[in-house]
C-alpha cells in the first residue's frame, strides 16, 4: 500500500462521507475534506487527476555568457602565447635563407626539458649523481634554426643553426666545418668561413651555434658554447612577408 492510499478504516472519522437526513425522503451526500498531502520533495499523485510536472529551466544570464567567454578567451591567448612566439628577423648573419624584417613564429616548447637526476635525488636512497636530461620532445638536431640569448647578452635575441652537439668536437679550417673530424658537407651557407676555429669539445648541456653567413655572423665562435637554458625555442614558420622564403622552415638533410 503506498503512502497516499487509505482504506475508509484509516480516514479519520470527522473527514468521512457523512449521510445527512432532510425532510424528505432523500439524502444529500457531503463529501469529505481530505487534508493536503506536505511537500516533501515529492509529488503526492491525485486519483483520476494526472500531474505533469515541467522541469524547471534555468538559463544563465547574457552577461554571465559574456563573462565566461572573455575569460576563456583570455587563457587560451596566454597558454597560446606560453608556447608561440613570434620575432622578426634583424640583420643578415643568416643570408642566404633569412632575411631583415621577416617575421617568424618560434615553437618555445619544442625543446622543453628537465633534469631527471634532480627529481631523483628527493628519493631516498637513490644515487642519482650529475645529469639526465630529458627531452619531452626529441630535442635539439643538427641543422636546426632557433632563437636564443646569447650568454654575454642576455637582453638580446639571436636566430643561429644548431652545429655541434653536446660532447662532439667542433673544428672550423680551410673553410669547412668539421664534426669529429669529419667535415660537415653543408647546402645552406653563403660564403665558406674564412677564420679558423677550434678544435673544442662542446659540453654538456650545451650546443655550438652559428649564422649561416659564416662570415658575417657573431655565434658561438664570439660568444662561447650555447647552454640549453639560453635556447628561446624552434623557428617554425616564415609568416610575413610572402614570396619567396615564405612558409615552414625545412630541416636540412646532412649525408655524413
Amino acid at each position: 500500500m503506498s503512502e497516499f492510499e487509505a482504506t475508509s478504516s484509516e480516514i479519520p472519522s470527522s473527514e468521512k462521507m457523512e449521510v445527512v437526513p432532510v425532510h424528505d425522503t432523500s439524502v444529500a451526500l457531503a463529501p469529505a475534506t481530505l487534508a493536503e498531502p506536505e511537500l516533501t520533495g515529492e509529488v503526492a499523485p491525485v486519483a483520476g487527476n494526472p500531474v505533469v510536472v515541467a522541469p524547471v529551466r534555468r538559463t544563465k544570464s547574457f552577461w554571465r555568457e559574456i563573462l565566461e567567454t572573455v575569460i576563456m578567451t583570455i587563457v587560451i591567448f596566454f597558454i597560446i602565447k606560453s608556447l608561440i612566439a613570434n620575432f622578426r628577423i634583424v640583420g643578415t648573419s643568416m643570408e642566404p635563407n633569412f632575411h631583415t624584417n621577416q617575421l617568424i613564429l618560434v615553437n618555445k616548447a619544442s625543446y622543453f626539458h628537465f633534469d631527471v637526476n634532480a627529481w631523483l635525488r628527493f628519493i631516498p636512497g637513490v644515487n642519482a649523481n650529475g645529469t639526465n636530461e630529458l627531452w619531452l620532445f626529441g630535442g635539439a638536431h643538427r641543422g636546426d634554426v632557433i632563437v636564443l640569448e646569447p650568454p654575454d647578452a642576455p637582453t638580446d635575441d639571436y636566430i643561429k643553426r644548431v652545429i655541434g652537439l653536446p660532447g662532439e668536437k667542433i673544428e672550423v679550417k680551410g673553410g669547412q666545418v668539421y664534426i669529429n673530424d669529419k667535415v660537415l658537407v653543408e647546402s645552406y651557407i653563403q660564403d665558406k668561413p674564412f677564420s679558423p676555429y677550434g678544435p673544442a669539445v662542446v659540453p654538456v648541456n650545451s650546443f655550438f651555434v652559428m649564422g649561416d653567413n659564416r662570415n658575417g655572423s657573431r655565434d658561438s665562435r664570439s660568444f662561447g658554447f650555447l647552454p640549453f637554458d639560453k635556447v628561446v625555442g624552434k623557428a617554425m614558420i616564415v609568416y610575413w612577408p610572402s614570396g619567396s622564403g615564405w612558409g615552414p622552415i625545412a630541416d636540412p638533410h646532412y649525408s655524413n
